[in-house]
């Protein structure tokens, strides 16, 4: 596979070390050695559909690209388990997923120092370049002050050691290559936890941003979704020491995210630093770098219209909040199949 990740692994002991030999038969297993070959053969030859058939051919299976985006359905916040008993918090119970139509009205953003031409300038940023670029990076986006509330309460998460190791969704892959996939730190929170609000005001204002240019008169592409769902926040830490995200897809399988939203929390970061996130649009000669600076706000499409990935962070943690918004069909679609995939898979088989 492409990125520097080996995913090449002993079928039967599932070794990574020393030089692997493929099956010079089905060209998709891989061994330590002749012995480890024959003893995982009864099991190897079942699982490749029977061995040898159709005049003596081998049938041959291509293995399906792992998924190694961010598993939203286990995004119940960890905060519980991690922060002192006096500091836990019900919410943390509930739902992984979130009404964005409960975001705030104008009047409420004004109350809390967001004027509506403020709003309006940035609505039609996004608008424009989600439509023309799929990608929008808003510089600035709260102010420094208000930025730097957020990055305290990012941090005091850290220092009570609510972050834990990010996961992908294909189990396989994160049991053979953990850590070579993606190295941050992370904890999913509601804004409504103690010490968070100012995280929730965050994801306030971005709820009613994008709940807008969903309905805006120029929504165009953003029209083909009924945005209703959000994932909790997600507070991300790469520590340095080169931890990166390998290049993937946020939403490879229709699971129903639509558009990712991500904050920058890093203070006076340099080039030095590491940690740029390069996107990579279907279909396009060009490249984004975006580079993790701090108060800016990052909005695109979350399908395999842009693949990404997050560079080395070298030196200094980086920090950053994602979000993801969901259309309802796609989500209503996506839990009709996996519900209808639990209860094939579950039924007893009769002889």
């Amino acid at each position: 596979m492409s990125n520097g990740v080996n995913f090449r692994v002993c079928a039967h002991c599932h070794s990574r070390d020393g030089e692997l030999r493929m099956c010079s038969r089905c060209k998709n297993a891989w061994y330590c050695n002749k012995d480890h070959q024959m003893q995982h053969w009864q099991q190897h030859k079942q699982g490749s559909g029977g061995g040898r058939h159709g005049g003596g051919r081998y049938r041959r299976r291509s293995p399906p690209e792992p998924d190694l985006s961010t598993p939203i359905d286990s995004s119940i916040s960890s905060l519980e388990a991690s922060l002192p008993s006096s500091q836990s918090h019900r919410s943390s119970k509930t739902s992984a997923l979130f009404d964005v139509r409960d975001g705030a009205d104008s009047q409420t953003l004004e109350e809390g120092g967001f004027n509506e031409e403020w709003f309006a300038g940035i609505l039609e940023s996004i608008v424009r370049d989600l439509n023309q670029y799929g990608v929008c990076v808003i510089d600035d986006f709260l102010g420094a002050e208000r930025a730097d509330h957020i990055l305290n309460e990012v941090k005091a998460l850290e220092s009570h050691g609510a972050l834990e190791a990010g996961q992908v969704v294909s189990r396989q892959v994160q049991d053979q290559a953990r850590g070579m996939i993606r190295g941050d730190q992370i904890a999913w929170v509601t804004g409504g936890e103690p010490h968070c609000s100012c995280i929730g005001q965050l994801v306030t204002v971005v709820d009613s941003l994008v709940a807008k240019a969903n309905k805006h008169q120029d929504a165009g592409m953003l029209a083909n979704y009924n945005i209703t769902w959000r994932t909790r926040a997600m507070v991300a830490c790469y520590p340095g020491r080169d931890t990166h995200y390998v290049k993937h897809v946020d939403n490879p399988n229709g699971d129903g995210r639509c558009i990712t939203a991500i904050y920058y929390l890093n203070r006076d970061w340099s080039e030095d630093d590491g940690g740029v996130l390069r996107i990579y649009p279907e279909g396009k000669d060009q490249v984004a770098s975006i580079e993790p600076l701090f108060d800016r706000m990052l909005f695109f499409w979350s399908d395999r219209r842009n693949p990404h990935e997050v560079l080395p962070a070298k030196i200094t943690s980086r920090y950053a909040i994602t979000v993801w918004y969901l259309d309802q069909k796609e989500r209503n679609e996506y839990l009709a199949r996996l519900a209808h995939h639990q209860m094939t898979t579950t039924q007893p088989t009769h002889a």
